[in-house]
This record gives structure tokens, sequence and C-alpha cells, in this order.
């Protein structure tokens, strides 16, 4: 800061932490009543960028006590974050001082203060022009010059509130929690790439806000840390040895497969909810604060964020992996208008491993970190509307409703835990339920056995298509009467799409019959 005004502390509210790297303050014009005017007449110098942040100097007063001449002579700087330093960019270039304070440039923004001795030499020092360091930090007692200052936020060490928000976390169910920075711009290359590809099929979504979902501060105004959050999911009840478990059903294909973490109840209530009362007890603490909770319910790139605040790394089927997990967990997201230290992100160690690769039954995984979903089953049976293509029907087997194979074979799943909660126990008999059953379902019964289940938002018709899919596979593999009646009871559904895969299961049916007939009654001629 140039020289020229100096403000001083509240009284009430010393700021006596400031050596310590990972304090908050803020807002910018949290100043004394009247001291904004001032301010806005004050040169904004941006002494030193690195990176995207700017070095500021801030002359502490200890205690309010005077400061003798001695000690006005020891400058000390602060650094701040991207935020502030984009509105001091534009004070410094483009716009007075007070047309950014009028703005809300300043009155709006939070920084963090770190000490640094080493930066004020040479040309920096001399272009100050030998003045007098003229600015302290304070909380006033009324509203910022302008008005609309409600409340007040207090001074946060952000070290010690992400470790108090990590053992709130615990209580709520959690395993993890990282902090992301706001700027994915890297990751936005690879985004761009994927959607020109067409690889999102039909979820239109992820498309629709373009760049937001790279950009959290854009998505949610005033973002400027990203709280990630991951929770286990594998039931309780769940036996050991359970990944061998789940891939033997996969040779009995009159059962139904549903992916385990279908089984119990739906996630996005159980994840938000625990979201919500997170944030509920961060904003008691720092006040005000603005956030909002997301858990797969917005265009945020969830397993971006998890990589870089250190929950995981990205595996080479996308999904993110932890060593202590594996890859059987939720994630979930608080955007806060706080800025918190970023977490570090983990290694990778997946090394020259392609399990995932090579079990995929639709070879959706491409290449290693390349996922077309439009050939995934999970996609398939669950966000695919209509009807799905013929050549990938066959390659579903009996999976009617998601697809664990790739996290079934991965070797870090070894480590996966059980969840702490019920809500992910399996619910009775689903594990282990006959087709012919879930086809037999009306839509009243369907809407009865998912009510609290994430199965329930694909709809009735999807449940049915898929389980039609299913059905022409068993009875390919193993002729079954009673499970061809119960599909041609569906041959005249008032559903087009069902009645279009009942047809083609029982046409699959009986050419593979043809076909297996053929073979055993024409042996070659002996010669």
């Amino acid at each position: 800061m140039s020289a020229g005004v100096w403000f001083d502390l509240d009284k009430h509210r010393q700021i006596d932490r400031w050596q310590q790297a990972g304090c908050l303050v803020g807002p910018f014009g949290d100043l004394q009543t009247g001291a904004g005017k001032q301010f806005a007449k004050t040169g904004v110098f941006p002494l030193l960028r690195v990176s995207e942040t700017v070095e500021i100097e801030v002359q502490y007063r200890p205690n309010g006590r005077p400061i003798r001449a001695a000690a006005r002579r020891q400058r000390n700087l602060v650094r701040f974050d991207q935020g502030i330093s984009r509105a001091l960019d534009r004070a410094g270039d483009t716009q007075s001082p007070q047309q950014v304070a009028h703005q809300g440039g300043f009155a709006g923004t939070q920084f963090t203060m770190q000490r640094d001795k080493t930066v004020l030499q040479g040309r920096h020092r001399s272009q100050l022009g030998g003045t007098t360091p003229s600015l302290a930090f304070v909380v006033p007692h009324q509203g910022f010059y302008n008005g609309g200052m409600q409340g007040i936020r207090p001074i946060v060490d952000g070290s010690q509130l992400v470790s108090t928000i990590q053992a709130w976390s615990r209580e709520l169910g959690f395993s993890q929690i990282g902090v992301a920075g706001v700027d994915l711009a890297s990751a936005e290359p690879g985004l761009l790439a994927w959607l020109e590809q067409g690889f999102h099929g039909d979820m239109a979504y992820m498309a629709r806000h373009g760049l937001k979902r790279a950009r959290p501060a854009e998505l949610v105004p005033g973002t400027l840390s990203v709280l990630t959050l991951r929770l286990d999911y594998l039931p309780r009840n769940l036996p050991a040895g359970w990944q061998g478990i789940e891939f033997s059903r996969l040779q009995r294909p009159q059962e139904a497969i549903v992916s385990l973490y279908a089984r119990g109840r739906d996630y996005h209530r159980v994840v938000r909810s625990r979201l919500q009362q997170l944030a509920d007890r961060i904003s008691q603490r720092v006040q005000p604060l603005g956030y909002r909770v997301f858990c797969d319910s917005a265009p945020v790139l969830e397993a971006e964020l998890a990589v870089r605040s250190g929950l995981g790394w990205r595996g080479k089927h996308t999904l993110v992996l932890n060593r202590e997990a594996g890859s059987m967990f939720f994630l979930g997201e608080i955007f806060l208008d706080l800025a918190l230290p970023a977490s570090a992100p983990a290694s990778e160690h997946c090394g020259s491993c392609n399990a995932c690769i090579d079990v995929c039954p639709t070879a959706a995984i491409l290449a290693p970190y390349k996922l077309d979903a439009r050939r995934c089953i999970s996609y398939l049976t669950i966000e695919h509307a209509g009807s799905i293509p013929e050549p990938m029907r066959p390659l579903m087997g009996n999976r009617i409703y998601g697809c664990d194979d790739c996290q079934l074979v991965c070797p870090w799943n070894k480590f996966a835990q059980r969840s702490p909660l019920a809500d992910f126990d399996q619910r009775t008999g689903w594990d282990e339920v006959p087709l012919q059953l879930f086809f037999g379902w009306t839509e009243a019964e369907f809407l009865h056995h998912t009510e609290g289940s994430a199965i329930r938002r694909i709809g009735h018709e999807r449940w049915l298509r898929n389980i039609a899919i299913a059905i022409g596979n068993s009875l390919a593999h193993t002729p079954d009467g009673a499970l061809e009646a119960s599909l041609r009871q569906r041959a005249l559904d008032d559903s087009a799409i069902v009645r279009e895969h009942v047809a083609w299961a029982l046409g699959y049916h009986a050419r593979r019959t043809t076909s297996v007939h053929n073979r055993t009654t024409k042996a070659p001629l002996q010669t």
C-alpha cells in the first residue's frame, strides 16, 4: 500500500495472530467507520506478484499501542490470495481505488495473511518512496462506509479450522476431507476435448453450463475454496471376500445384479444432508459465511477437486482411488467464500496395472484415463434414455442397474472400508433377486420398493427395459420357460421402449437357441 493514511485497529478486535501463515482476515472492506473514504483516496501499489498473488505491505500495531518511530521502520509484508490480487490489479491498472471500493471489489474479498520478511528489497523499496507503511486492518463496530455490511467475519486460523472441520466430519460419518483451490484451468482442455468427442452421450448437463464446471468461482460467485469430502459406502453387512462374491453373480444369469452403492438409501440424500449439517457447524464458527453444498447434483468437477485436495488419485478407469479406501466411496463438496489452506494432492499408484481396462465388458475404457460413457453399462442402465444400442445389449449380461466390474477387479479395493452408516446397508433381498421377480413389478410396486433409493430416479420404464435385456441374455445362456413367459406377458406393454426390448430379448433368445441347436446337430462328417 502506498503511504498516507493510518487506520487504527479496533480495540475490541485486535489482530494479534498475524504472524501465522494461513490466518484469514476479511472482508477487506471491514475498516472502521469512515475509514473507507480515506482508503479510497489511498493509492494502491502492487508491490510484487508471486504466481497469482500480490504482495502488499502492512504494518502491525501490537495490542493497539502506538508504534515507536524505530518500529515503524521495520516493514513486514502480507501475501494475499488471487481474489484480492485481481481486485488490486484492477485498481492499479484500469480503475481508481475509489471506483473499486465502491464496486465492492475490496469489501467482499477474503485474503490470507502470511508473513514474509524477504520481499521488500531493492527497487521495490525505492518505489515506495521511502514513506512509512500506513495500513493496518480492523474490524469495525458499525457497517462499512457505504453500508450493507451486516456481519463481521472474525480472524480465522485456517489450518486450525480445517483440523476442526475434520473432527466434525468424522462425527458425521465422513472418512476424509481436503481443501482445493478454485483455479481448475489446467483441467479445462481435457473437459472440452471429452465433450467434443461426444463421450458424455445423453448427459447434456455435462455441457449445458460450459466451463462453469471447471470454474467454481463462476458457478457460485464469491467462492474462494472448495471443501471436499469422501464417505465410504460398502454395506456394513457385506461379507468378507465380497469382490469374488460379486463377480460370481455373473455366473448366475437368472439373478439380477444391482450395483453395490445402490442397494441402500439414496446417497444423494444421505451425503447432502450430512454436508449441510457440516456447513451449518462451520457457519456457526465463522460468521458470516457464504457456502453451497453439492453431491453429484450440479456442474462440479468432483473427481478433479477430490484429486487436487488429496482425497486420492485418478485411476485408469477415471474414478478416484485412495490407498486406504480403494474407490468405494461417495464424494461431496462445500463451496466456501472463505480462503482455507489447500491440501497437498496425492501421488498416483496405478503403475502398469490395466486390470480395470481389461475387465470392462463393453470396452468403455478406451485407454488409461479415457472413458467413453456411451459404452459404459452404468451410463446405459441409468443415464441413457430411450433405446439401448443393440450391440451393447448382449454385453450387459444380467446387470440391471450400474456396473461394478472395474472396481471389483481393482487391487486397491482390497482396502475398501465398510460404511459407518446404516443407511448403506443392503436392503433385504436386494442382493440375490431373480430377474422374474423384479420384472413383474407394476409401477406402483416399483415406486414402493424403491422408495428412498437412488434406483427410483430411472423410472419404471427404464427399469423394465434393463431387465428385459437381462432376461434375453439369461435365456440365451440357459432356457427357462417361466422366465420366457414373463417376457411374453410384457410384449404388449404400454411403453414402446419396453415392447422393443422385450421383442429383442425374445428374438435374441430364439436366434441363440437355434444357433446352438444347429451346432450340436450338424456334426462334421467323418472321412
